[in-house]
């Protein structure tokens, strides 16, 4: 199944929009929409299925959305098998190739806008490890500001605090760290002159999805990365993306 996600920033907002029927076959589905959040160590459900706006959709508004909520589609079964210590697979309804997404905009208020198709995949909140991205490729350091979204979904109900770096790969030092949160959307803003090919974003703890924003002249771009071995098309991709993370952890230890 997948999950969803928004972002409550000063300057971002953001709107969801989470389709009832499935990318190769309209056939309405009648699941609810249901939103998580982690409270004293303990997962909080509740029903918010009053966001339909017809009977192909439902929409979150900005003032529907908190970064440390999560958001999915579930059948009235959920309320038996909730389980408020640990997320779990709610449907399979979800489970479709291409990957069955959210809408996710973002905009600026009097400004610009922008969307991509979003989902947190299940097999991500149940894993550790380090995230690694490169910064250059996707921020503009024409842009008169430049934001990296982090969102986190961890399957325990857990706000941990835990650290982002930007790590300098060609001369083997941290640049700049930052503290980040288990369970949130995460925005971090990037010093444009940390925009260079050497640059890497990563973290150690916690895996999460990294997006990026730039802002210019009241208009912005939003982009999502992929995993770094789909940048690569060698035969030993994986064994180069290993090695990657390996001297990059040794700059961090």
């Amino acid at each position: 199944m997948n999950y969803f996600f928004g972002i409550k920033h000063d300057i971002l907002k953001s709107e969801i929009q989470i389709p009832l029927f499935q990318n190769r076959i309209l056939k309405l589905s009648n699941l609810k929409l249901f939103k998580c959040y982690p409270e004293n160590e303990k997962w909080v459900l509740k029903n918010i299925s009053n966001t339909k706006i017809n009977e192909y959709f439902y929409f979150l508004k900005n003032e529907n959305i908190s970064n440390k909520e999560i958001y999915f589609l579930a059948d009235d079964e959920i309320y038996k098998k909730f389980d408020e210590t640990k997320l779990d697979n709610f449907n399979s309804f979800t489970d479709t190739k291409p990957e069955f997404r959210s809408n996710l905009k973002i905009y600026i208020n009097d400004g610009g806008f922008s969307s991509y198709q979003s989902e947190y995949p299940y097999s991500m909140i149940k894993k550790r490890g380090p995230i690694l991205s490169s910064v250059s490729s996707l921020a503009n350091s024409d842009a008169e500001k430049n934001y990296i979204i982090i969102k986190n979904i961890f399957e325990k109900p857990i706000e941990e605090i835990f650290k982002a770096y930007l790590v300098n790969f060609k001369t083997k030092k941290i640049e700049e760290s930052f503290e980040i949160k288990t369970n949130n959307t995460n925005c971090i803003e990037i010093n444009k002159k940390l925009i260079k090919p050497e640059i890497f974003l990563t973290t150690k703890e916690y895996l999460g999805i990294p997006i990026y924003v730039s802002l210019k002249n009241n208009f912005l771009s939003f982009e999502h990365t992929h995993p770094p071995h789909e940048y690569i098309l060698s035969r030993d991709k994986f064994i180069k993306v290993s090695e990657i993370k390996k001297e990059i952890n040794e700059i961090i230890d």
